[in-house]
């Protein structure tokens, strides 16, 4: 009895303050969001926070700049990273030579990269004074470093959606290509018998395998880039700002009194999170049912 739950045992201290600290904050804010806050003498659940948010034209200004940077942002790293772990796969099965390593490690590099150090990297390359500017000036592309667009702290999101592309596209070709290594060779000599091109390898047997697990892994990214704080409080603008932001200026800049709206903000992305996985595991269970992986 003591070897078999021996695991669960060790693992329990670990477990019980993770579920604690997460648990307890979430509750503790869901609290305070519904306006229980003894801290300012209010010991009665209301609504005036959420009716307050949600008449708030600058919250459904950060919304709309969330959804807009999470959803390009995370298109954008799906087909990078797709892009990316296809590429490879082709190349591995096409010549099994030690330099597809050497591609390996370079697509893998972002990953050892941390998100504050990307989005100083697209700060150095991307504003209107940067690399890329001055590359372009000096070629003549541009008469002035002022001619270049404004991709950093815009209005936008343009250089919030620069580094997530960026960063996270390794993650998800890292989620696919073990799906597709468990395609056999023989594959796609059989499909070169019949005369398929490498485009309609790809389009007719690899894109349905690596479907369930790249929309999965598109999910993640958008999920971390919708809840995300550090690139957008970097990058964005002082006005709209994304919801993290939103709420972390409500919590900081305000009164006691503003505590409960900004915590009503991080409530309301919970909320959506959780909304947009069970649509996501939805339509993952019913592909795999029409499929007839289940």
């Amino acid at each position: 009895m003591w070897q078999k739950n021996k695991p669960y045992l060790l693992l329990l201290p670990a477990i019980s303050v993770i579920v604690l600290l997460f648990f307890g904050g979430l509750f503790d804010g869901l609290l305070k969001s519904f306006g229980y806050f003894p801290a300012i003498g209010e010991t009665r659940f209301t609504l005036t926070a959420y009716t307050a948010l949600l008449r708030s034209s600058e919250f459904w200004e950060s919304l709309e700049l969330t959804l807009r940077v999470a959803t390009l942002s995370s298109l954008l790293a799906a087909i990078l990273g797709a892009g990316i772990a296809i590429s490879l796969f082709m190349l591995n099965k096409s010549a099994n030579s030690g330099g597809t390593q050497i591609w390996h490690r370079l697509f893998q590099l972002p990953l050892t990269i941390p998100h504050l150090v990307g989005g100083y990297i697209i700060v150095l390359l991307f504003m209107q004074s940067g690399f890329i500017s001055r590359i372009f000036a000096n070629l003549g592309m541009i008469d002035a470093i002022t001619e270049f667009p404004v991709l950093v702290n815009d209005s936008f999101g343009w250089g919030i959606i620069l580094t997530y592309a960026w960063k996270e596209a390794p993650f998800v070709s890292l989620l696919i290509y073990p799906v597709l290594s468990r395609i056999h060779r023989s594959w796609r000599d059989v499909a070169r018998v019949f005369g398929a091109s490498n485009w309609n390898f790809i389009r007719e047997i690899v894109l349905p395998v690596i479907l369930p697990a790249w929309t999965i892994a598109t999910f993640i990214v958008f999920v971390f880039t919708f809840s995300a704080f550090e690139i957008p409080f970097l990058l964005g603008v002082t006005y709209p700002t994304v919801l993290p932001v939103y709420s972390y200026q409500l919590y900081t800049s305000g009164t006691l009194a503003d505590r409960p709206e900004a915590l009503a903000v991080n409530i309301v992305l919970a909320v959506l999170t959780v909304l947009l996985g069970l649509v996501v595991y939805y339509f993952s269970k019913r592909w795999n049912v029409l499929k007839g992986w289940d």
